[in-house]
């Protein structure tokens, strides 16, 4: 017997199913009821993972009753419980791994991307033609296990990636894609915006005002990002808009802030009604499992730990809604008994859907050993330091009101037939002391490795990011722990020789900046970084070893879930809805079926509200009911 085996009915017959969901639950006290029986009869004949909960007092059970479960309280799922739980006739339950976020995460010169407890720290399997002078000869996924997920430790930067990215997830053959081309989309982006720059809020075709992100360039401007926006300017790159659809700039870019606050999608859209009833928010909850009926395929709880080897059922009367991320996503799911046949049955899980999750991954990837050295800053003290902290929690200003020269970056076109920008050329500051450049060639991991804040800076790491890989892997459970241990990350980072050349081509232009007036008028020199085993190679073959040596994956992972018409080789469809299984939807950017030319922050958002609409428009009791997404 399963819960769907026992759901109310109207005049004895079984209610009908809303598109492809089973319909709400009208009576909550039959429901709870009925879940009782459910969960007597199955732990006297199976003791299955229900058995746990016989004990529960009604009202314990009464608690763990949802109308929409959502895993994971990152990037989309902190906005989708803000939208649903806004119709208040629903019951919402968030469940987050991490911790609450903290207001030390806010100040944008603070480098969270290094500290440790609020994120995923993953690593990718060893191979020899990537990450190979990293440690263990892997490359770090660094993805946030907080509330906010990776807007609370990523570089705040909005970017959306070029209308030809979005475009080219439309199959001719399946009209429902036609919902995902840019045109249809830009309501969902613009329904999250407010835009804080008047000069990029005239584009109303593109920009918007009153949603609850709000995005601007930092006021702070320094010497060094107007030499190297002039420097990329002598290059022949215009400032622009890049979130206009067009295919080069260089960019004074726009991040996710607030009174020159970090803004992440927790302190936009959760933070602000946490007081709703209807919404239910758990940290420290970790989804170890989704129950599915094996008879009905359909989704009926989710099991949750909150301590280590302690578990707790959810239920689900209408969908449990997945966001817990590319790499998160597969364990999930795999763990329940969702993906390849072949690589469940090796762990003796059993198959519940045979679906290519974990497939198709892709990250944006760049490589460090290309840095550049500026000569006349001064020392850092630290009496200063505190000072500059005094400051921004006083006044929200001062040096750690800003990102520094991070503020820059160049998106360009490096072959005709590409539809947009191939690479994004990201500058990240640091300061390395100076005894450090007297006495040897510094390292690339010194060079890379932050001792103060990214507002500091004497050494600019240059990092030419290829938006649109070709390389794919693939994502697989631990297989000596499949439960708690580490997901095994294929990533195949420059596995596909287009990558390399492609990389070591944006190299080469990057190289250009040392001999533009700007550089050479501000004395900006290649930093002496010790390049070792590739130190004794020249020009192109020496930055090709580089790149294989020092590759960097960008943390930016996608597809794994990728969506798509056929379950042969998508895991969605067009709704977001998994492919054989009723009642769960993944909304996050697994779902992306190919990278865009950007950060991934802004599409994360922008699926989330698209997924919102779609859920309301399907589970809404009638065509009177007034919804305000507000």
């Amino acid at each position: 017997m399963t819960l769907t085996n026992i759901l109310p009915t109207r005049g004895g017959a079984r209610v009908p199913a809303v598109g492809h969901q089973h319909a709400p639950i009208s009576d909550p006290g039959m429901y709870l009821l009925r879940i009782l029986v459910l969960i007597s009869i199955s732990s006297r004949a199976t003791g299955d993972l229900f058995s746990k909960a016989t004990k529960s007092r009604s009202d314990d059970l009464h608690n763990s009753v949802f109308d929409f479960i959502i895993v994971g309280g990152g990037t989309a799922g902190c906005v989708l419980a803000s939208r649903l739980s806004a119709v208040p006739e629903w019951r919402v339950l968030l469940l987050e791994s991490g911790d609450e976020e903290n207001i030390d995460y806010d100040i944008p010169g603070v480098p969270t991307k290094d500290y440790r407890p609020i994120l995923w720290n993953y690593k990718t399997e060893r191979n020899a033609f990537s990450c190979i002078s990293r440690p263990s000869g892997s490359c770090e996924i660094k993805t946030g296990k907080v509330l906010g997920g990776s807007t609370v430790v990523n570089n705040m930067k909005y970017t959306r990636g070029s209308k030809s990215d979005y475009d080219g997830w439309h199959n001719s053959a399946a009209a429902a894609s036609l919902d995902w081309k840019f045109g249809n989309l830009l309501e969902f982006f613009k329904a999250s915006e407010d835009n804080g720059d008047y000069d990029v809020l005239m584009n109303s075709h593109y920009h918007g005002r009153g949603g609850e992100m709000h995005v601007q360039r930092f006021k702070h401007v320094d010497r060094y990002m107007e030499v190297f926006t002039a420097a990329f300017g002598e290059m022949g790159l215009k400032n622009l808009d890049i979130n206009a659809n067009v295919p080069e700039a260089v960019v004074n870019n726009q991040f996710a802030i607030a009174n020159n606050t970090r803004l992440s999608t927790n302190n936009a859209f959760l933070k602000p009604i946490r007081h709703r009833k209807n919404l239910v928010v758990k940290t420290g909850a970790t989804v170890t499992k989704i129950v599915i009926s094996k008879q009905e395929k359909s989704v009926e709880a989710v099991l949750y730990e909150y301590e280590k080897g302690k578990e707790r059922p959810a239920y689900a009367k209408r969908e449990v809604l997945l966001t817990a991320g590319a790499i998160n996503n597969v364990k999930i799911l795999h763990l329940s008994g969702i993906g390849p046949k072949a690589e469940l049955k090796k762990l003796n899980i059993t198959t519940i859907h045979d679906l290519p999750v974990g497939l198709n991954y892709q990250d944006q990837v760049t490589t460090g050993g290309l840095a550049f050295s500026i000569n006349d800053v001064a020392p850092v003290s630290e009496s200063q330091i505190i000072a500059d902290f005094k400051t921004w929690f006083q006044s929200r200003s001062g040096h750690l009101a800003s990102v520094g020269i991070g503020q820059v970056s160049a998106f360009v076109q490096l072959y005709e037939n590409s539809k947009g920008p191939d690479v994004e050329y990201v500058l990240e500051g640091n300061f390395v002391r100076s005894d450090k450049f007297l006495l040897t060639n510094i390292s690339v991991a010194v060079a890379e490795e932050h001792s103060l804040p990214i507002s500091y800076y004497n050494l600019v790491n240059v990092y030419p990011v290829l938006l649109r890989p070709k390389s794919k892997g693939k994502v697989l459970l631990n297989k000596r722990n499949p439960k708690y241990g580490r997901p095994t990350i294929q990533a195949n980072l420059l596995k596909e020789n287009e990558d390399i050349e492609t990389l070591v081509d944006s190299i080469d232009i990057a190289l250009q900046l040392l001999d533009t007036k700007e550089l050479k008028k501000a004395e900006i020199k290649f930093a002496p970084l010790d390049l070792f085993p590739c130190d004794r190679i020249k020009n192109r073959d020496q930055w090709n070893c580089i790149a294989r040596h020092f590759t960097k994956a960008m943390s930016n992972p996608i597809g794994t879930c990728r969506m798509g018409d056929s379950k042969e080789d998508s895991v969605v469809d067009y709704e977001l809805r998994v492919h054989g299984i009723e009642r769960l939807r993944i909304v996050d950017a697994s779902v992306m079926p190919t990278h865009v030319r950007g950060g991934i922050f802004a599409p994360t958002m922008m699926i989330a509200e698209k997924a919102s609409r779609m859920l309301i428009k399907d589970w809404r009791e009638s065509k009177n009911q007034f919804y305000n997404g507000r």
